[in-house]
């Protein structure tokens, strides 16, 4: 039988836990963490991206996590901790369910960028 979207949606968040913006926030300077923005490369030119964070849009996630293959983003290992965020949450639920398919151990979903921004969290241009 497939899956609708929903389901989807229910075994990610049962899968990748989340984190709080303020526990996030204090992560900022912690070189074993890395921020992983999965939002569209036109919303992150729109509105910024976490400071520091490594942008790797959801659909080629798997490129950039394999550490074997020619896309992958050097910043992202299986053994630091992962804190993905998008635009409302539902992006980096499922990209850290294929993060954790992955051998990903240490994974986490943040929610929304905007949740960040409206915490006080710093951010950037790219």
């Amino acid at each position: 039988m497939a899956k609708k979207v929903q389901e989807m949606l229910d075994d990610a968040n049962q899968r990748v836990p989340k984190i709080e913006i303020n526990d996030a926030i204090k992560l900022i300077n912690d070189e074993n963490t890395v921020f992983l923005d999965v939002r569209s490369n036109d919303a992150v030119r729109d509105s910024g991206i976490v400071k520091g964070a490594v942008h790797a849009e959801r659909g080629l996630i798997e490129f950039f996590a394999d550490q074997g293959h020619s896309l992958h983003k050097t910043e992202l290992h299986p053994e630091k901790k992962i804190v993905l965020y998008c635009g409302a949450g539902g992006q980096a639920a499922l990209a850290g369910a294929t993060l954790l398919d992955m051998g990903y151990e240490n994974v986490h979903n943040m929610g929304s960028f905007q949740s960040w921004k409206d915490a006080g969290g710093e951010t950037e241009d790219i």
